[in-house]
């Protein structure tokens, strides 16, 4: 082994391969068929005895993603009175393995459901109920009969019917993101993209018309309760009913901020949990898979450095030990899967030519803690930095074999990283935040809501303030003052992070949506770039014509991605050959 390599911190004691286990835990694990497995998370009561297991089915696309430290909290509360809990992915979205926009998707969901109560069954549990959000609800009522007995189905913010849910989802993609090229058929929600077919496997599906003999919970928002559909479920199953409060924060947050409705959480636990014998009747006994192998390439479930960051890992046979490697960001309180998934995806390519992919969740975001009720994870701060470090030390490599990428936050940790430890390339995606410094008083944002108080007052002020005296003063400002300014912190420049990033050598590509081209103008960004074209190491920054900051836009996410292979293949000098985006979006580099 290549003495620069740095051996990876792995699972405690667990082996890579399988191991049975009845003391009491969070076990991240693969599951269900070798050639697709599923990719999932079980927790296990701590004296490995469980009362009964219970399967949590997930929504879909951002809600998926929004909603998984939720997803989690309820697990956790789940297992603290006694059951053995099982969160997962669906075939194809997720950790999973699969096409999202493969042929059959829904089917394939659908039998994901059965796939984990097979599971759970397999730990020794007889009494299994099934607990769903959203479109998760609705998966779950749809092969309730194939499940075998269930203790109790509960219906988290239940999608009622498929048709209505995939015309809304469509109309809000249209409508919030953009609209896509008809030269590409695929079908875009919020989140997610969908082979064609799924239109008519949507529209097959009604919660309404389950069979079980489950006592079954219908939580709903207020707003939602008395609808038709609503109702015609709640008489159809003989349901309990609950109405939740705050789910718009949770579901459909107006920015990066989820806030956990632990209340509701705590409500949909202690009903779950009161349908299950009161005492222990089952000794756990839990399969783990922390290592999958799917057409050639591995995948390897890992905890990074100290700190225990949850990772994977993904390789093949052509990637040589401590060669190139690609490490990928996540951003803001999102977990490690990317934008639209696209880390997953990208992960399981680049092996194919000889490179290595770390993908990674910082402390308070998808696998790495525990989740508390009142959780609020700071966006920015000195744990993440040394998490965006940990990556880069723990990739395998040495840092000039490492190309670090990540959208939004995820650049400027990525970027963070790239400066600190000298990487060999950094593709940074929509950038928002160019600061080197950071001064809390400065970089004031929702994240700070909870703070109350003298202190958050004069903060709140000077911000404001600040704000203010910029965006007057900007135009009359000679560009030697706005470096000054910028160097101790109080405003973006983006030449500032980009001149460092040149200094250690780091081959830098920016990529920019049409919002954040804006962006990157109004900070003076063309002016920075103009001084540095002197210099050995130039970055470049492109700009695209259309699409939005998240990339939920299909054909921006197409181009990005071809851009980033592009990157890649340039820093290790690989050729890696990939289909062209479908539908082309214009660039302009600044």
């Amino acid at each position: 082994m290549n003495s620069s390599r740095t051996a990876p911190r792995r699972i405690g004691s667990v082996p890579a391969e399988s191991s049975s286990r009845t003391q009491g835990g969070k076990y991240p694990t693969w599951f269900g068929p070798s050639d697709s497995p599923l990719f999932g998370t079980v927790h296990v009561p701590s004296d490995g005895r469980a009362r009964g297991g219970v399967v949590l089915c997930p929504p879909l696309g951002k809600e998926q993603v929004d909603s998984y430290r939720g997803m989690t909290l309820l697990a956790q509360k789940l297992c603290a009175q006694g059951l053995l809990v099982l969160r997962f992915d669906y075939r194809g979205t997720g950790d999973s393995w699969g096409d999202q926009d493969g042929p059959g998707a829904v089917g394939h969901w659908q039998r994901s459901v059965v796939e984990a109560v097979s599971y759970v069954r397999s730990c020794g549990v007889g009494e299994v109920g099934l607990v769903g959000l959203r479109m998760g609800a609705l998966l779950a009522c749809s092969v309730a009969t194939e499940c075998g007995p269930l203790t109790a189905l509960t219906l988290w913010d239940p999608v009622v019917r498929g048709r209505s849910y995939l015309h809304e989802q469509r109309a809000l993609y249209s409508v919030s993101v953009t609209t896509d090229s008809d030269a590409d058929p695929r079908v875009s929600i919020i989140g997610a993209v969908l082979h064609p077919d799924s239109v008519a496997d949507f529209s097959a599906l009604d919660a309404a018309k389950t069979s079980t003999d489950a006592p079954v919970l219908v939580a709903t928002r207020a707003e939602r309760g008395d609808s038709k559909p609503v109702r015609r479920l709640v008489d159809a199953l003989s349901a309990d009913e609950h109405t939740l409060t705050g789910h718009d924060d949770f579901l459909e947050p107006s920015d990066f901020e989820v806030i956990i409705p632990a209340a509701d959480i705590a409500t949909l636990a202690t009903w779950t949990a009161s349908k299950f014998p009161s005492r222990p009747a089952y000794d756990v006994e839990v399969l783990l898979r922390t290592r999958s192998l799917v057409d050639g390439i591995h995948e390897s479930i890992e905890f990074l450095g100290a700190q225990e960051l949850f990772a994977i890992r993904s390789s093949s046979d052509r990637c040589l030990p401590g060669g190139p490697t690609v490490v990928f960001y996540p951003t803001a309180n999102e977990h490690r899967v990317g934008p639209v998934r696209m880390w997953v995806e990208l992960a399981r390519l680049l092996p194919w030519f000889g490179v290595s992919t770390v993908r990674f969740d910082r402390r308070g975001t998808g696998e790495s803690g525990a989740v508390t009720d009142g959780e609020v994870t700071r966006l920015y701060s000195s744990e993440g930095n040394e998490d965006a470090l940990t990556a880069v030390q723990q990739s395998g490599t040495s840092p000039d074999n490492v190309l670090v990428s990540g959208m939004c936050s995820g650049s400027w940790y990525s970027s963070f990283a790239a400066r600190e430890m000298g990487v060999r390339s950094a593709v940074l995606l929509n950038t928002l935040d160019w600061t080197t410094r950071r001064l809390e008083f400065v970089k004031r944002s929702s994240m700070h809501t909870e703070e109350t108080g003298l202190r958050a007052r004069v903060l709140d002020r000077l911000h404001h303030w600040g704000v203010a005296t910029k965006n007057a003063l900007q135009p009359r400002i000679p560009y030697a003052l706005w470096i000054w300014l910028g160097r101790r912190g109080l405003i973006q420049v983006p030449e500032i992070s980009l001149r460092l990033l040149s200094d250690r050598g780091v081959r830098t590509q920016v990529l920019l949506s049409p919002s954040d081209a804006t962006w990157f103008e109004t900070n003076r960004g063309p002016e920075g770039m103009r001084r540095l074209q002197r210099r050995a190491s130039v970055p470049t920054v492109t700009s695209f014509e259309s699409g939005d900051h998240s990339l939920y836009g299909r054909d921006l996410r197409e181009n990005v991605r071809a851009e980033l292979i592009a990157a890649t293949s340039a820093a290790f000098d690989i050729e890696i050959s990939a289909p062209s985006p479908p539908v082309a979006v214009g660039r302009v580099r600044l």
